[in-house]
């Protein structure tokens, strides 16, 4: 819950930089991603539920955090800035992914696919999954194992998405430099060009 706050804190202090923010729509959605943040998360425990309740938690806060982002750059970027607005703007997204994955309970929810009541595990507070409320062919402990395995395997996908931004920031950062270098030199070769050509028809002349 603390990282989703601060991830929101962030998101806004971005945006309170922007004129639109005095704009009604943008308020409301501004409004109803800090509700879904805040809201706090309870699987329904229903198979038919559980995927689509789930993927809202990862679909909307995303969308709209891309979107905030691409209106605010598109706004107030100029001609050159624009070239990077789609890298910059999905990073908001894909950090809110990071930190629903690493969380673990979002994925584990989603995959689920039996009926129960969302309660905390025993010695593993504060995590929590659906107990099963009737038995069945699988006895609880092996539910519980394979709720567990689901949390491990939503927190490798969280550590994957996190090196892919990592690297992609590095070779972003790389080829930024690399591609000032370049326009440095040839605006130095342009200026020793320049030169030589004044210094040729001082020579004429």
């Amino acid at each position: 819950m603390e990282s989703r706050q601060q991830w929101l804190t962030r998101l806004k202090n971005e945006l309170s930089n922007s004129p639109l923010v005095s704009n009604v729509a943008f308020g409301f959605i501004l409004m109803g991603l800090e509700k879904l943040v805040e809201l706090e998360f309870e699987c329904p425990c229903n198979p038919k539920w559980n995927g689509v309740f789930s993927s809202a938690f990862f679909i909307i806060p995303a969308v709209m955090a891309f979107t905030l982002m691409l209106i605010i750059q598109g706004c107030r970027c100029d001609t050159w800035c624009r070239k990077t607005v789609s890298f910059s703007s999905f990073v908001p997204a894909i950090v809110w992914l990071i930190l629903l994955f690493l969380d673990g309970q979002y994925f584990a929810c989603a995959m689920t696919d039996w009926k129960g009541r969302f309660v905390i595990v025993d010695k593993a507070a504060p995590q929590k999954w659906c107990e099963p409320t009737s038995e069945g062919d699988v006895t609880p402990q092996e539910l519980m194992l394979r709720s567990q395995q689901l949390f491990v395997v939503s927190q490798v996908l969280g550590i994957f998405l996190l090196i892919i931004i990592c690297v992609g920031l590095i070779v972003y950062v790389i080829r930024e430099s690399c591609q000032q270098e370049s326009e440095m030199q040839d605006a130095d070769v342009a200026e020793l060009t320049v030169l030589r050509m004044s210094s040729l028809r001082t020579r004429t002349t």
